[in-house]
């Protein structure tokens, strides 16, 4: 028995080959624990641990426009921090959004989708705020390797207060100095 491809079925197979180029293999990146100091509502500086993750290409051609995805990590509030949300009548997340901006060495960024958090009531340290999700596009140099690093972290927060109040902070982070940012592994352009 023979199998009869029609012309339009095989002419549609024919483009999808040609239009979706040669397939690479995906490659989780890996940074943290980092730390941040984030200025919180009450205007003092906080200290928070950062670990985070993606999903990219191992690799890209050159010139290419790229995605990384699930764009996902934790943050874990210090007992200060904590304490500074406590203090304000919150006892845990309703919702809200992390922006965590991963810039690249020759590649840089075009756009970003802020991961969206995980609710959680907060019961004793340590704080966790948990978020995935978040959606970058890049495009590579004409050579070389692609060096991701971990950049600033916003916290837009819908915070659960028992009395219903509503409570939608933004907390700004910047990474603490003196410690390596940088994903591991790396991308080869080429």
């Amino acid at each position: 028995m023979s199998t009869r491809f029609a012309p339009a079925a095989v002419l549609a197979l024919a483009t999808t080959a040609v239009l979706t180029g040669s397939a690479h293999a995906s490659t989780v990146y890996h940074a943290g624990p980092l730390a941040y100091d984030c200025k919180f509502p009450d205007t003092s500086l906080q200290r928070v641990t950062l670990v985070q993750q993606f999903t990219g290409p191992d690799t890209v051609a050159p010139g290419a426009t790229f995605r990384i995805s699930d764009v996902s990590g934790r943050v874990t509030l210090s007992p200060a921090a904590h304490a500074n949300l406590a203090a304000g009548g919150s006892d845990g997340l309703d919702s809200g959004f992390t922006a965590a901006f991963v810039e690249a060495a020759n590649a840089p960024r075009s756009s970003t989708v802020s991961a969206t958090d995980v609710p959680a009531m907060w019961g004793p340290d340590p704080v966790v705020i948990d978020f995935g999700g978040g959606r970058q596009v890049h495009k590579a140099a004409a050579s070389g390797t692609v060096t991701f690093h971990a950049d600033r972290l916003a916290l837009i927060l819908s915070l659960h207060r028992p009395d219903g109040a509503p409570s939608g902070p933004t907390v700004v982070c910047t990474p603490a100095s003196g410690q390596n940012t940088g994903f591991a592994p790396t991308m080869p352009i080429g």
